[in-house]
């Protein structure tokens, strides 16, 4: 895999909540990582792929920090309701 490096700076006070300059380097790329999972736009599978990671070990992640692996829409709720349904013969 190849790497790209990016120089970012940010202010003082993340000393202060105690991050020390390899932690943020270590942790920025996971945020970011989750931020596009949460917004549907990666996979867990691709998400852990670009971390460098086991699938299993992004789905630990998840489930340490709360975040559902699957997260439907009211729409997508309703659709999978209605088949659950037809399925189960109610329709």
């Amino acid at each position: 895999m190849s790497t790209l490096t990016v120089r970012v700076q940010v202010s003082d006070a993340f000393g202060e909540l105690g991050y020390s300059d390899e932690e943020l380097g270590r942790e920025v790329p996971v945020l970011l990582v989750l931020k596009r999972f949460r917004q549907g736009l990666i996979s867990s599978g691709k998400a852990a792929r670009i971390l460098g990671w086991p699938r299993r070990e992004f789905l630990d992640l998840l489930g340490r920090e709360g975040i559902p692996l699957y997260d439907p829409s009211e729409e997508e709720l309703a659709e999978e309701w209605n088949t659950a349904q037809r399925l189960a013969g109610g329709q």
